[in-house]
């Protein structure tokens, strides 16, 4: 890749992005242990805190990837046009993103008020393991048509884990502290899920020559997925009762 007078290797780059902004990460955590240990505490301290970050971070790696690469397969595999692919997906990409959250965030509040110990994170297992079976009934698709229709009922079992998982995330921490929860969870999911998601299927599709099965490849992730949240749903209770310790 030319950059100026220097020819710079695009892996290298890549990496070197990425690590920038680790490196941007572990300054933030310094600075918030350095100016606010209480928040440093608290946030550090809680095992569900850090098990859904992670989660976020895994399942964003997985929806970046397959979303980057979505016009481009419709466009490779079913010979639509780039007009008729950013009207028709890019509308039902928009409607699903809406319709879902609101289904979900109010189904995860009702199962919490019923089992507080794990409502929501049932919800958010739920979807983050279903979605993957899912992907390949939908990315497997004959036709254009078939497609969508799956890709419908995909996309709303896939957005059933965001409103769940931030409301468990802000449960382990105070009021006064879900502003920096937030920031340090998208910066982290920005950094590693948008950072190497795509990458990861640009480099799958080059190595095999097929990019629906890179697409799909992606869904290997969902197997640590699967385990993080069982264990936060074995534990989020405890840690948000032990949140005025921390």
């Amino acid at each position: 890749m030319p950059l100026g007078p220097l020819v710079i290797d695009a892996h290298v780059l890549q990496w070197s992005v990425i690590g920038f902004g680790l490196f941007v990460l572990v300054n933030l955590m310094q600075r918030m242990r350095a100016d606010d240990a209480q928040a440093f505490r608290v946030i550090a301290g809680s095992p569900t805190l850090i098990m859904a970050i992670a989660v976020g971070t895994l399942q964003s790696a997985i929806n970046y990837g397959m979303m980057a690469f979505n016009p481009s397969f419709l466009i490779k595999t079913y010979h639509l046009s780039m007009k008729d692919t950013a009207l028709q997906f890019g509308l039902l990409s928009a409607a699903m993103g809406i319709v879902g959250p609101l289904i979900w965030g109010p189904l995860a509040d009702r199962l919490h008020r019923r089992w507080p110990s794990s409502g929501r994170a049932m919800v958010a297992l739920f979807a983050m393991g279903v979605s993957p079976l899912l992907s390949f009934w939908t990315y497997l698709s004959p036709d254009p048509a078939t497609f969508y229709w799956h890709f419908a009922l995909y996309s709303l079992v896939l957005t059933g884990w965001m409103p769940p998982l931030y409301a468990i995330m802000y449960d382990q921490v105070l009021p006064r502290m879900r502003g920096i929860t937030a920031s340090l969870y998208l910066l982290t999911m920005t950094i590693v899920g948008m950072g190497i998601g795509p990458y990861a299927v640009g480099l799958i599709s080059d190595a095999t020559g097929n990019l629906t099965h890179a697409m799909l490849a992606m869904n290997v992730v969902a197997v640590p997925i699967v385990a993080l949240m069982l264990l936060i749903a074995r534990r989020c209770a405890r840690d948000e009762a032990g949140l005025l310790g921390r």
